[in-house]
């Protein structure tokens, strides 16, 4: 319905059937696509107890999806060294000339637990 709105305004004039058709079915695939964005990091997490049962113990499935994603496996994650792996996810600041009382370091995910 935006569209349509959004089109006929600008061109005084509104679309054609088959190209507001067209427009729709793109709109429900993007929104298909949207929610099955969100399902697969679920069955990720769904999974980790079996993929890496003693890191999930710990950390919990979402750290654990999150980790093992952003290392790229389990095999990478378990050769990275451990100073590294508590920086996976961590957002850089730049706070210079900022008072070092309320400084973060950096937070990775194993922080955000």
């Amino acid at each position: 319905m935006l569209i349509f709105v959004t089109a006929s305004t600008t061109s005084d004039e509104p679309f054609l059937e088959d190209v507001l058709q067209k427009t729709l079915d793109a709109c429900d695939r993007a929104l298909a696509l949207d929610s099955t964005k969100k399902k697969v990091p679920d069955f990720v997490e769904s999974r980790m107890g079996y993929i890496a049962p003693n890191l999930f113990a710990i950390v919990g499935s979402a750290v654990t999806a999150k980790l093992i994603g952003t290392t790229g496996g389990l095999v990478a994650l378990a050769n990275m060294p451990a100073c590294n792996v508590q920086l996976l996810g961590a957002k850089k600041k730049n706070l210079e000339e900022f008072s070092t009382a309320t400084f973060q370091f950096c937070v990775g995910y194993l922080e955000q637990t």
